[in-house]
């Protein structure tokens, strides 16, 4: 993507930003009463809450959303800006989403023509529509009391049509129930987004191949309060607050690093399974491995080698793990029941491949729910641009701005929803530990808690016999078994099923509550962080402790005092904890765990239990964004490794890129290398 075209999506982007908050907040304090200290006027006081059966619902779900933010300790005033701001990045992200699903083909044409485009009109003459037909050719007046005429009226429904359509594959972005929804553009900010989205300079911006777009969009979209931040840190000495940090620590990875670290985990575990693979030609990221020295890798099936990105952004690396995933998938459907390889596909046919990779290969976590949005909308563009007509159920991502809620209210969710006692006490729990999630992230290790859980059911059983089990339906079967610790592990699992039941029966349906969905969610982050992935790939936030207030950096002192320094230590920790026993960590983090006599405890735990396969010292001036010194990165790729003594006699391949003056010269510098390389280890590249 060339600058120009990035300056002019920064260019629309703040635009928009300013042009929907704007919107946002006119539309609460004049429409509805939501005034900007928080203050509720009373209802009464509005017309359009008065005479509009829309606006007055509206009315009542603000009120209901304040209710709640308040219950988490958010004051009203917080409440209407988190609200605002949800208001505006969600119709950003959502007509992003229709102008790159419409040069897609995706869809019809949606907000091209605005009220012309062809996808509206012939939606007003389809069978249902015939009122919104009727009105449209009345023209465009009179208005009614959220200033809209007829047309306009009109057009508004068949967006919003059009968002419960998709949302039936890409909830988290198109959900039509949320409150954001129903504070739609009025006429005139409405025409001018469009007018924005549809400028000649960014033309490109939306077609096939550009789905970096997706990234750009939201780092532009935070920079704006990314820089306040930064001003307030430096200029006025004040720490960054924990909801802060997602906005703080935001950065575009580079395309040619993220190529490096998936094709040099994903795609070295697919070549040890497969030594004859053809991908091999394909991978040329791949640095050459001396293969004698490499642990054997059984032959699985694609669909069980899970990637987990633990703080994925907009999915940079699940998007360049997306396209390396569909060659696996088609090259096993070729060699299916040939010698190395399944006797059975892990689909029938191609088609099948882009909902298999979202439904069982690619994970991710991420704080921020303008981000995860995006990275839906990413991955979504993936599947639908390989196989237009795919059916996609699930996309595995999990937001952890997770609300927490009062005890009692928990305590009676977990008695409606979980029949046993056990699973009550394993919710109350988790939920308890969960609270932290919104400020933490993947870093909290909430998969502890079923653990504890579990091994308080077992204390209880030694001293009091089997009349103590947890499942009475299980007493006969396992009353002898349950003397030994296998049994104990085997509850763990019995535990986690209701929850992962009750996760996909909400999924299937509206919540009945407000905390229902929050615990959907909940327990669905449970269940991601309990799991343990083949490859975990990621560019985790970087900021140091000491600029951190304090929950924040009491967290890390308390659960990774060996990395507490700066939150990517912690990452790398958390990280390798999410690997199963031969899983591969790719990251690009600050250099300076390395080198920093603080992280020497933390850097002797790590080779001892992981191989360090690979590096690339990229050093200062690897981002565009960031200039000067302020980013001195290293990428890097560590196999876990159960033996200490391979461990400590491995040797890895690294390149050196730490003077090169720019990012481009680092990408030239060390494709060279690796060029140099092929010639030293031809075979590896046949």
């Amino acid at each position: 993507m060339t600058p120009n075209l990035t300056d002019a999506i920064k260019k629309m982007t703040l635009t928009v930003r300013d042009l929907l908050t704007r919107e946002a907040s006119e539309q609460l304090e004049g429409i509805y009463g939501f005034l900007r200290d928080g203050t509720l006027k009373p209802a009464k006081e509005y017309p359009a809450i008065q005479n509009n059966s829309e606006a007055a619902k509206t009315r009542r779900l603000i009120e209901e959303f304040v209710e709640n933010e308040k219950l988490t300790g958010l004051s009203a005033k917080k409440a209407r800006n988190k609200l605002k701001r949800e208001v505006a990045f969600t119709w950003l992200n959502r007509f992003v989403a229709f102008k790159m699903l419409e040069t897609r083909k995706l869809i019809r044409q949606t907000i091209s023509r605005v009220e012309k485009s062809n996808g509206f009109l012939m939606w007003l003459t389809s069978p249902g529509n015939e009122g919104f037909y009727e009105e449209y050719n009345k023209g465009d007046l009179p208005l009614n009391e959220l200033g809209e005429g007829p047309r306009q009226r009109a057009y508004r429904c068949f967006i919003l049509e059009q968002c419960k359509m998709l949302a039936e594959e890409i909830r988290v972005l198109f959900d039509p129930d949320t409150l954001p929804s129903r504070l739609f553009p009025r006429p005139r900010p409405l025409k001018q987004l469009i007018e924005l989205l549809n400028a000649d300079e960014i033309v490109e911006a939306w077609l096939p191949g550009n789905e970096e777009t997706i990234g750009w969009v939201y780092q532009h979209y935070v920079s704006v309060e990314k820089d306040e931040i930064f001003k307030r840190l430096y200029q006025q000495k004040q720490k960054i607050k924990a909801e802060e940090v997602p906005l703080a620590t935001q950065i575009f990875t580079p395309h040619w690093i993220v190529r490096f670290l998936v094709e040099n985990t994903l795609g070295r575990i697919w070549v040890q399974m497969h030594p004859d693979t053809r991908l091999r030609s394909k991978l040329q990221y791949l640095v050459p491995l001396n293969d004698a020295n490499l642990p054997s890798v059984a032959t699985r099936p694609v669909k069980d080698i899970k990637l987990m990105d633990p703080a994925c952004g907009t999915m940079h690396f699940g998007l360049v793990a997306f396209d390396l995933f569909c060659e696996m998938y088609e090259e096993e459907l070729e060699k299916t029941g040939e010698p190395g390889w399944p006797l059975k596909p892990s689909v029938q046919s191609n088609e099948e491949i882009p909902q298999s990779i979202l439904e069982n290969n690619i994970y991710g976590i991420e704080i921020d729910l303008r981000a995860l949005q995006l990275a839906a909308l990413a991955l979504y563009l993936k599947a639908k641009s390989y196989n237009k007509n795919a059916q996609i159920k699930n996309v595995n991502l999990v937001c952890t701005d997770i609300l927490w809620l009062d005890g009692e209210r928990l305590k009676v969710f977990a008695k409606k929803n979980f029949s046993y006692p056990i699973y009550r006490r394993a919710v109350e729990a988790v939920w308890e530990k969960l609270q932290k999630a919104r400020i933490v992230g993947s870093l909290l290790r909430v998969e502890e808690e079923l653990k504890y859980v579990v091994q308080e059911e077992r204390k209880k059983f030694l001293r009091k016999g089997k009349n103590a089990l947890p499942f009475l339906d299980l007493k006969e079967i396992f009353e002898d078994e349950a003397w030994k610790e296998d049994y104990w592990w085997f509850l763990e699992d019995r535990i986690i099923q209701p929850f992962d039941d009750f996760v996909r029966q909400v999924g299937e349906r509206k919540p009945d509550t407000f905390f229902e969905g929050e615990a959907a969610k909940g327990l669905r982050l449970l269940h991601f962080l309990r799991d343990r992935y083949d490859i975990v790939v990621t560019n985790p936030p970087y900021l140091f402790r000491r600029n951190m207030e304090k929950e924040l950096a009491d967290f890390l002192e308390d659960q990774y005092p060996d990395a507490k320094g700066d939150l990517y230590a912690a990452f790398i920790v958390r990280c390798a904890e999410l690997l199963n026993e031969t899983g591969r960590l790719g990251m690009i983090t600050q250099q300076s765990f390395m080198f920093v006599s603080t992280y020497e405890k933390f850097r002797k735990s790590l080779l001892q239990q992981h191989v360090l396969e690979t590096m690339c010292h990229v050093g200062p001036r690897a981002f565009e964004e960031l200039q000067g010194e302020k980013a001195n990165t290293t990428a890097f790729v560590l196999r876990r490794e159960p033996d200490e003594s391979i461990c400590k006699n491995a040797v890895g391949i690294y390149f050196r890129l730490v003077k090169e003056k720019d990012g481009e010269a680092k990408r030239m510098a060390f494709e060279k290398a690796l060029e140099e390389l092929r010639k030293m280890y031809p075979d590896l590249y046949k």
